[in-house]
């Protein structure tokens, strides 16, 4: 499905850009000629022949003809290169099914060196010796008794510790599959190649159909099921009620706390002498009294 949709959009695109005639220029006549059918210089009023006059300048400069022309160097060096990549790159990774082991694939066997294989015990080592023995490799002995702590040996070490490279031979079923399928993608791309050149070629600005118009509602799917509900909670959960009614709360608590206390302070600073005695002689007499006080309780 993939392989056949991709041949038809991509088949599609070709013939937009390079069959057909151009179309830029007919897309600015016609932009232009409906912008000025309600309005002509015979019918339109003389007050508003200047304000025409300078909106038409004011189109023509910013809505000009486009005409193609090649971008710059800044930019066709790295399309070159992508083109050359996309081209021949591929040719460092080609699979064994394809290639039948002509070119090396650089690419399979990169991360063996990382990798470790955990050497194989008990009845799984024997199985696996057995087959080995009988396709005629040569096997290293399986783990004795006591060897259940060795360091496991990497994947390329094998070779070095009396593994061939057959043990890395591809299987002959798989391969057959990969072939299979590789063959019928390229057979459904081609088909879909097909499809899209008969449609397009007499459609080019054919208008798709609405699921596809609309990129099989992903967008939509997003925002429901991501978007709207992180957006939703940040603003009736988050916001409403947790940053108003807790945070701004508290904050406005600490603001009116500290404002009551400021003016009960300020109650006792009023700045007259007189009532600065009166606060020492009542402190003065509460003093006086608290010693009173204990000294009658000791003498009694």
């Amino acid at each position: 499905i993939t392989a056949a949709l991709t041949a038809i959009y991509m088949t599609r695109l070709m013939v937009m850009t390079f069959w057909g005639s151009e179309r830029f220029r007919e897309a600015h006549t016609d932009e232009h000629a409906g912008a000025h059918a309600h309005a002509s210089d015979d019918e339109a009023p003389e007050s508003n022949k200047t304000d025409f006059l300078e909106e038409d300048a004011e189109h023509e400069e910013h809505h000009a003809p486009v005409e193609p022309h090649e971008s710059p160097w800044t930019m066709t060096v790295p399309l070159v290169v992508l083109a050359l990549l996309s081209a021949v790159g591929g040719l460092v990774g080609v699979p064994y099914a394809l290639s039948g082991g002509a070119l090396p694939n650089y690419f399979e066997r990169a991360l063996e060196p990382a990798v470790a294989a955990a050497p194989k015990r008990g009845a799984a080592a024997q199985e696996s010796n057995a087959d080995a023995r009988g396709a005629g490799e040569s096997v290293r002995a399986p783990a004795a008794h006591g060897d259940e702590g060795a360091v496991p040996q990497s994947v390329g070490e094998g070779e070095q510790q009396g593994a061939t490279a057959a043990e890395h031979a591809p299987d002959a079923g798989g391969v057959a599959k990969e072939r299979l399928f590789t063959g019928i993608s390229v057979v459904v791309g081609l088909v879909g190649i097909g499809i899209g050149w008969a449609y397009f070629r007499r459609r080019p600005l054919a208008r798709m159909p609405r699921l596809l118009e609309n990129k099989y509602y992903v967008d939509e799917l997003y925002y429901a099921a991501i978007i709207n509900p992180v957006k939703n909670g940040s603003r009736e959960g988050l916001w409403k009620v947790f940053d108003v009614s807790v945070i701004d709360w508290l904050v406005n608590a600490v603001a009116r706390g500290t404002r009551e206390l400021g003016d009960v302070s300020r109650r006792l600073q009023r700045g007259f002498v007189r009532g600065y005695a009166a606060v020492i002689l009542f402190g003065a007499l509460a003093v006086i009294g608290y010693f009173v006080f204990i000294f009658g309780r000791a003498l009694r």
